[in-house]
């Protein structure tokens, strides 16, 4: 015999277990505003973080500027001490000595044998001007009045007495150089001076750029008139008459006769208010035949229709 209410019971209970509802677990939702709370936090923080770069870089840049201006100060400081000081080297005075045997005692026959001997003294790119036509001149004597720096160049000076046409006649020249250890190069053809003592000023800084050529010929023909008058100005007054054309006045005071300036050799450069002009000049020994070639640079400053000497370089 069959017990059919016992199977309708568990097939009840069977099917309430199986309807029973199945627990879905709570997602996690992100809240917008904190989201946008961090961002900005983190927005702000690398502002500030580039803000402190930023001053420290400034601060580092002033630094250094700084630096260099004091180490440009003690450069300056150094050269004015060295100016005008004299010393003795004899290797100096050994090259200097043999360099102006050559240079003053050409033998009128043999100007090739002359370059070539003194490319054995001069800078690579130095050569003699083709206006230096020194002949039958001879070298008596050479004294070496000191050693100094003039703008970090340093330079020699001499006392020389020549002779030309059975007459001696005495100059003073300066001979810029460079030294490395025991080689020597003499990087700018001697210029007269004036004797060094304790307070003058003997030249400048010798270059041997002159720059990108000004095409403007208005400005090219007024310096070119002024570097001519400037040169017959140098040679023949004072120190101290020259005041009024130059920051740093240096005058010859009549030590030479001046001769000429060479037209061909005037190369300006610079701007119109500020032009760089770089010429050659022919003096002369007073009542001899003794002619000496040197190359003169003027940076100049325009003051109304004509241009002050800011810089005085020879070389």
């Amino acid at each position: 015999m069959l017990r059919i209410p016992k199977l309708k019971i568990n097939f009840e209970y069977e099917k309430k277990k199986k309807e029973k509802p199945i627990k879905i677990p709570k997602a996690h939702t992100l809240n917008l505003g904190r989201v946008r709370s961090i961002v900005l936090l983190i927005l702000i923080g690398l502002f500030i973080y580039f803000s402190y770069v930023l001053v420290l870089a400034n601060a580092t840049a002033h630094k250094n500027k700084t630096l260099q201006q004091t180490v440009a100060t003690l450069n300056h400081r150094i050269n004015q001490e060295n100016a005008g000081t004299t010393s003795y080297n004899p290797l100096v005075d050994q090259y200097m000595t043999q360099f102006l045997k050559i240079y003053y005692s050409p033998a009128s026959d043999d100007s090739n044998g002359r370059t070539k001997q003194l490319s054995q003294y001069l800078a690579s790119n130095l050569t003699l001007p083709s206006t230096d036509k020194n002949t039958d001149l001879k070298l008596v004597s050479s004294t070496l009045n000191g050693i100094f720096t003039i703008d970090t160049v340093k330079t020699a000076q001499y006392s020389l007495t020549v002779e030309a046409n059975n007459k001696q006649n005495h100059v003073t020249v300066d001979i810029p150089y460079q030294q490395a250890n025991e080689k020597l190069t003499v990087i700018g053809l001697p210029y007269v001076a004036n004797s060094i003592n304790s307070i003058s000023h003997v030249g400048q800084a010798r270059l041997t750029n002159t720059g990108k050529t000004l095409n403007s010929e208005q400005t090219t023909t007024k310096v070119a008139k002024f570097t001519k008058q400037f040169a017959q100005k140098y040679v023949s007054s004072s120190t101290k008459d020259m005041a009024f054309l130059m920051a740093d006045p240096v005058g010859l005071d009549g030590a030479v006769d001046f001769v000429s300036l060479d037209d061909s050799s005037i190369k300006v450069s610079g701007t119109s208010k500020n032009p760089i002009v770089t010429a050659t000049m022919t003096v002369k020994v007073h009542d001899s035949d003794i002619a000496q070639v040197q190359t003169i640079r003027l940076y100049l400053k325009q003051q109304d229709s004509t241009y002050f000497v800011t810089k005085f370089i020879q070389a």
